[in-house]
């Protein structure tokens, strides 16, 4: 009677189951999936790239950044340039990656701050910031360099899964720690992904 009973159980909860949409489903470290066919993550770029960055790479960020950052003078673009060649090479992140962060996260606004406090270029709040050695995140050169530090550190975390980039994206964008609670990330962060990777892909 009890092998009965439990049978039945593992029959309705499989049939539950079987009703969950496909489009639920989220990357994780343990469902390294699509997210739905709806929200197609397109071309990713590699977590790492020859230390040597091709002028061509650094020619193409030049004139994205150019036509984007419109509240600049042209001395902080050429910072702001500098800065994405150096720390992109020195902590080993893809230049156009970094580019593609910084504009979805400021709009390459060094003086943007977010309602939860989230500061400058790459939108780090100041306890990340000062857990990473960034004293003024509304400085051009800092700025880049924090967010070229810290999704060095989330790619680092995801390292050999085969979702990397994306999420350290998501890491970046919600946390690792959340990401890894929830198993996964929200579509609205999926749409955060996608809307990076676009900018990435237009970087040429």
């Amino acid at each position: 009677m009890e092998v009965t009973a439990a049978a039945v159980i593992l029959i309705f909860l499989a049939s539950i189951l079987s009703t969950v949409s496909h489009k639920d489903a989220k990357y994780s470290p343990e469902n390294p999936q699509q997210i739905s066919s709806s929200q197609e993550l397109g071309s990713l770029p590699g977590a790492d790239f020859d230390p040597v960055l091709a002028e061509s790479d650094i020619a193409a960020v030049n004139f994205y950044v150019v036509r984007r950052a419109k509240k600049l003078s042209r001395d902080d673009v050429e910072t702001l340039v500098d800065s994405i060649k150096d720390y992109s090479q020195k902590y080993n992140v893809n230049a156009k990656l970094l580019t593609a962060l910084m504009d979805r996260e400021s709009g390459f606004d060094p003086m943007t701050v977010s309602s939860s406090n989230a500061q400058g270029l790459g939108q780090l709040l100041p306890s990340t910031a000062a857990s990473i050695g960034i004293r003024d995140p509304h400085d051009i050169d800092q700025g880049v360099k924090g967010a070229a530090i810290y999704i060095r550190m989330m790619l680092d975390r995801w390292a050999g899964n085969p979702q990397q980039v994306p999420l350290a994206l998501a890491s970046y964008a919600e946390g690792y720690n959340q990401i890894v609670r929830a198993g996964g990330y929200t579509p609205q962060t999926a749409n955060y992904i996608k809307g990076i990777l676009e900018v990435y892909n237009s970087i040429r």
